[in-house]
Order: structure tokens, then sequence, then C-alpha cells
């Protein structure tokens, strides 16, 4: 009885769409034709963002032919000017199998990323299996790898952080924004940042149109905005962003209430 063979889901296909990678196929058919036998692989680089690829890899074969140099030039400007003519913009690049094994062998971070983030397109049997002993975890990663990816979660973190400090600097210009509103509804012409709170506790607080919060909130905010746009504040804990978001989003409803209770049309 004759048995069906399933095949695996190729890695990063989620990354391109079917188009485009029907398209690249039909490219890399046209440059198998012009050059037979000498196409080890071609593959798609996987964006950073979920767009289309924006470059080619041909792999050229020289383990099985001899390949010079000039030849893998010829490969690079031939898969340039037929993703021209199919009006795939793309970036066009060539290496040599042979190389692209010893860097593989010697786990050259850049090759190792090559292999892990990149879509097959087309394989005549030497990549796939090196893309899937790496992916699967059954090549060790070299000591200079797992150092850059200490690396970037350092830096992951480090911007995490500023991320936070911009929400909280975003948070200042709503409360800032919402209160100039409140001022100019109240018929007063709206302060500078610095003398926005001390007008709030006189010209609304004081008469108990606004709840006696609101004054101090704003000094709140004025004084952290201040200190992040002039570096002295670096990172803020989430328990502090939960307590300024708390802080701006009662502040709103405050001045909302307001403006919907005395502005008139």
């Amino acid at each position: 009885m004759e048995s069906r063979l399933e095949r695996k889901k190729l890695h990063n296909i989620e990354h391109v769409n079917s188009m485009h990678y029907e398209a690249v196929g039909r490219l890399c058919e046209s440059l198998r034709k012009k050059y037979p036998a000498m196409i080890a692989s071609l593959l798609i680089k996987r964006p950073d963002s979920g767009a289309d690829a924006s470059e080619i890899i041909v792999v050229v074969d020289d383990f099985n032919s001899t390949v010079l140099d000039q030849t893998v030039d010829d490969i690079k400007v031939s898969a340039s000017e037929l993703a021209y003519s199919s009006k795939l913009r793309l970036k066009c690049d060539a290496i040599l199998a042979s190389s692209l094994w010893e860097s593989f062998v010697s786990r050259e971070e850049s090759v190792m990323a090559l292999v892990r983030n990149t879509l097959v397109v087309y394989d005549n049997g030497f990549f796939i299996p090196l893309q899937e002993l790496l992916v699967t975890g059954k090549i060790r990663p070299s000591k200079e790898s797992v150092k850059v990816y200490f690396v970037k979660a350092e830096r992951s973190i480090k911007s995490s952080a500023e991320h936070v400090s911009k929400a909280v600097l975003d948070l200042y210009w709503a409360v800032t924004d919402s209160a100039h509103a409140a001022v100019m509804v109240a018929g007063i012409t709206p302060p500078s940042p610095k003398e926005l709170a001390e007008t709030l506790k006189r010209e609304l607080v004081a008469r108990n149109l606004i709840h006696k919060r609101c004054g101090d909130i704003v000094d709140r905010f004025y004084d952290v905005a201040k200190k992040v746009m002039h570096k002295e504040i670096f990172e803020i804990s989430g328990r502090e962003f939960d307590s300024y978001f708390s802080d701006a989003d009662f502040f709103i409803k405050e001045m909302d209430d307001f403006v919907k209770t005395h502005f008139k049309r």
C-alpha cells in the first residue's frame, strides 16, 4: 500500500503573502532556466514589519559545478533584471553555497540570522536541512550568538522603559489640553503650562466648579513632564504609570463634565 508523505510547512511562510511568493517563484524558474543546475536555493529575506520582502538571496551551487566570481555577479545581475521586469521591488544578492556553509559551521551570527529568518522559494536539498536543524534547536548556538540575544534583550528593556516615559508625556499633554479647554470655557485666556495649576486652583477649584484634586494633578504632571523632558527621569515603574493614568483619567472626566455643564453655544 502506497503511503503519502506530508510535507512540512515552510518556515516564515506566514510573513509573505501568497501572490508575492508566487511571483518570486516565477522569477526563480526563469533564473533556473538561464543557469541550469547552478541554483542551489532561492530565498526571501523575512521583512521586519510584515510587509512584502525587500530582498531575495540566490545561493549558487559551487559544490557540484565550478563557479567563477564573474558567474556569481552575472546571476546577481540577472536576478535584478528579472525582478525589475516583473515589477517586483526587490534587491537581489547572490552567494556561494560553500561560503554559506563555512559561515554556518562557524556560526557567524549574520548567516545564522539569514538561515533562521528566510523563506525558501526553491531548494535543491542544501538549504532546508540547515534551516530545519537550526529552527528546531538541533544546532547548538555559539557563545557570540547567545551574547547577541542578551544585548537585544537589554535594548528591548531600555526601549520599553522609554515607551513608558513617553506614555506619561502623552498623559501630561492630555491633562494640559483638557485643562486649557476648561479655562477657555470659563472665559480665561489659557496660561502657560507653568501657571496652569495655579489658574485652575484660583479660578475653578476655589469656586467649587471642579474637584479640589484637579489643581494638584496638574502640578504633578507638570513636575514629572519637566523631569522626563530634561532627562532627570529615565524610567517610570508600572505602578507609577498606573497612578499617573488613574489621575489623568479622573482629571479628563472632571474637565469633560465642567465643559458640558458650562459651555454655551
